[in-house]
């Protein structure tokens, strides 16, 4: 009797969230404090609810503690949604406004019961983090060093920041998680409840799967189309891996190579437009840019990233002589588009409005009531009543934990403009690398790595760029580019060892070695750790200049990826010998490193090598006689 209560109250406070999410999409959104606290008070509920003390689904049991929890999620963290008026006119940290008693034990109990929620949501990392962060607050004036002292602050002061202010938990984080993100995650379960991304799956086989080594191409691009939609990459691995690995294991192709790729294009999917991941709406936040800005300043990266992963499957599946599916055996592309084509309707309007300059929440309101609507075409794909419902509540359980990481994450960013902390580390970070770009940037990608050990991309994205981007600007990059470097750095620790969630997930579907499988993704994802020096160095992949220069970047990247996937897997279209290595080697670290002329005379080498590589393989014979034919 209580489990199916507890069923019940979840799924009805799910639906609620949802229905909240989208109504204020259409009609607009409530002012902060209200609309940032229902959302949260939501989720803190639903986390007790739903893991248990030990990181496990309880769907099959219930905890009188947690839901006692739960209970008490609703007035600590409802509070700023009750007395939304008075908080947005008080004096924070003046006599005229001091924290009354009850105030000072909600912040306190706030901070405790979120802190618990993220080591629910995705451990202890960023717990620590928090952590250290809250230390910091109470105790920077006993540090010695003067450059990272402070004043020091009461915990009155501290809660008073923290809790009562838009600098703290309810700060401009959680502000766009519980808008812009939450609300396309929403589209994505309608997405999935609709049969889109199964309509991808199918397409992607259609397109790749009887080629050589095919489904390792269409676990590439199914991962990025549905990627798109998801933006989370380890949410990805379990979609699309499911069926992808197995079907590569099943050509032969290694276990740990299955799982390298998934994790690799899986993580990829959050670089795909239209909607990408999560952090590309904190992106265009801190870099004050439209969000279509950032899709089109995406849309190169994301086809230079995706391209390169399939020459490098190409590649592997040739040396090794590895067939695709069986002939027949997969839908042809135009056949399934006739069938159910209409899908992309509402990515095709999404786009459109959001080009036209609609806002990204009623874009994505009428993109989501135009899903429902040609769903109806067919019956396999239609949304009825029950699927409805259940969109609504799994678009909330899926706006779970990046609400609360989100919450959590602004604790950081509070400490950072209350203590002066970011300006201290941008300015550490100069003086380290003596101002050097170079220097920066690897210390960046560094911190990236490390903050980013067992977090998500949102919580990696906002601990580094709070710091980072300044420094980088300071450096003389513009803040938009500045911005895209740390987001795609912050993608790295996914698969990075020591902690790189999405290999693992991809290992475990496989049965693969951990170790392995990271090692396989690191040597694929060579573009990965490249494509944020390129858009520095090379502005005109993000369509940024005039076109010649746009033109003339993106054939070097592409170039210069080929190149360095050519080196790695001694082979073009042939096998090739260590003075070819040597001269896609030079090719590679000129066009990198080089000057405008030195590039365009190694890009040069690099074509007449492949024409070379081309012309001993024999498929040039083969070519010449049936154009004679």
């Amino acid at each position: 009797m209580m489990l199916s209560i507890q069923k019940i109250i979840i799924k009805s406070v799910a639906i609620l969230l949802s229905v909240f999410l989208i109504y204020t999409s259409y009609f607009g959104t409530f002012y902060p404090f209200l609309q940032r606290a229902v959302p949260l008070m939501c989720c803190m509920f639903l986390v007790f609810l739903t893991i248990d003390f030990r990181r496990k689904d309880k769907s099959q049991s219930i905890s009188i503690i947690d839901f006692s929890l739960s209970l008490i999620s609703i007035p600590i963290f409802g509070y700023a949604a009750f007395y939304s008026d008075y908080l947005a006119n008080r004096w924070p940290m003046s006599r005229m406004s001091e924290p009354t008693s009850l105030e000072i034990a909600f912040g306190i109990l706030a901070i405790i019961l979120l802190l618990e929620a993220v080591r629910r949501t995705i451990g202890f990392a960023l717990v620590a983090v928090v952590l250290a962060m809250l230390a910091y607050t109470m105790f920077g004036n006993s540090i010695p060093i003067q450059s990272l002292s402070h004043p020091g602050y009461s915990i009155v002061d501290a809660l008073d920041h923290y809790y009562l202010t838009m600098e703290g938990i309810w700060g401009s984080t959680l502000g766009i998680a519980a808008t812009y993100v939450s609300l396309f995650v929403i589209f994505g379960a309608f997405m999935k409840a609709s049969g889109t991304t199964q309509f991808f799956v199918d397409l992607a086989n259609s397109i790749a799967g009887e080629s050589a080594g095919g489904p390792a191409k269409v676990a590439v691009v199914a991962s990025g189309l549905v990627g798109s939609v998801t933006g989370s990459t380890v949410a990805n691995v379990y979609t699309t891996g499911q069926l992808s690995i197995p079907l590569m294991k099943q050509v032969g192709y290694k276990p740990s190579f299955s799982g390298a790729v998934e994790a690799l294009a899986s993580n990829g999917g959050q670089l795909m437009p239209p909607i990408m991941g999560a952090a590309a709406f904190l992106l265009a936040s801190n870099a004050g840019v439209p969000y279509f800005e950032v899709m089109k300043a995406s849309v190169i990266p994301a086809l230079l990233y995706f391209t390169t992963l399939i020459w490098f499957i190409h590649l592997e599946a040739k040396k090794q002589g590895l067939e695709g599916l069986v002939r027949g055996s997969t839908p042809k592309a135009l056949s399934v588009l006739k069938q159910r084509g209409y899908l992309l309707a509402p990515l095709f309007l999404l786009i459109i409005l959001l080009a036209r300059g609609y806002s990204p929440l009623l874009s994505g309101f009428y993109a989501i009531f135009l899903l429902i609507i040609v769903s109806w075409l067919r019956v396999e794909t239609r949304i009825n009543f029950n699927k409805f419902i259940t969109a609504l509540e799994e678009g909330a359980r899926n706006s779970v934990l990046i609400i609360v990481v989100c919450a959590a994450v602004g604790l950081v960013v509070g400490t950072f403009t209350l203590t002066g902390l970011a300006l201290t580390i941008s300015s550490s970070i100069i003086n380290v690398t003596g101002g050097n770009i170079i220097w920066v940037l690897l210390l960046v990608t560094l911190a990236a790595l490390v903050l980013g050990t067992g977090m998500n991309t949102v919580a990696a994205f906002i601990l580094v760029s709070v710091a980072a981007v300044p420094a980088i600007t300071a450096q003389g990059v513009d803040i938009f580019p500045a911005n895209m470097f740390v987001f795609h750095v912050s993608l790295l620790s996914m698969i990075t060892p020591p902690v790189c969630l999405a290999v693992f997930a991809g290992a475990a579907i496989a049965g693969a070695n951990i170790w392995e499988t990271a090692f396989q993704a690191m040597k694929l994802g060579i573009v990965a750790y490249l494509l944020p020096w390129i858009i520095i160095f090379q502005p005109g992949v993000m369509l940024l200049g005039n076109t010649s220069e746009i033109v003339f970047d993106t054939i070097c990247a592409l170039t210069l990826f080929f190149c360095l996937v050519c080196f790695t897997q001694s082979y073009i279209f042939t096998t090739v010998n260590i003075f070819q290595r040597f001269v896609l080697l030079i090719c590679s670290l000129s066009i990198f490193i080089g000057s405008t002329n030195i590039k365009s005379l190694a890009i040069f080498g690099a074509f007449c090598l492949f024409f070379l590589s081309w012309r001993m393989s024999g498929r040039a014979k083969n070519y010449l006689m049936k154009r004679a034919d």
